[in-house]
């Protein structure tokens, strides 16, 4: 093993391929941050929250995907906490098993979430009245100011 290691940094220095990981170009994550689907509903300096609904028998679900600085990864599920001047908004993720996907190229995370939802919830978020957001786990966060109109 310790030969190996050897091999992978003396090699790319003689002029032989480097076939790391942490050299390989990541586009399928990169296009897919570029591509992302639904309407931008918050921001951050280095990213934002997308969110598309979608109706199951007689469940809703709002569907989330987040490209920021911080990875996530649990099995335990997140929060995604909407906050304005008096009022605050919980909602409790539907999906528990969570990871973030890594870009290289832009070195970002993109996570994708699910959340069940109802009717008032929608209009909500639809309708902007929040001022902030924060994806809550475990050990860590992210928050993101909402677009507004």
């Amino acid at each position: 093993m310790l030969l190996v290691n050897i091999l992978k940094k003396i090699v790319p220095k003689f002029g032989g391929l480097d076939v790391s990981e942490s050299n390989h170009v990541d586009t399928y994550t990169e296009n897919k941050m570029i591509q992302v689907k639904g309407e931008q509903i918050a921001a951050s300096e280095n990213g934002g929250i997308w969110v598309t609904f979608q109706e199951l028998s007689e469940y809703k679900f709002m569907n989330i995907t987040v490209i920021g600085l911080e990875k996530f990864k649990t099995y335990e599920g997140c929060e995604l906490i909407f906050t304005n001047e008096n009022d605050i908004l919980v909602l409790k993720s539907d999906t528990k098993e969570i990871e973030s996907d890594f870009s290289n190229v832009s070195n970002r995370w993109i996570t994708s979430i699910s959340f069940d939802i109802t009717n008032l919830n929608i209009d909500e978020i639809k309708n902007k009245t929040a001022k902030s957001v924060k994806l809550s786990f475990l050990k860590n966060h992210e928050s993101f100011t909402i677009l507004t109109k």
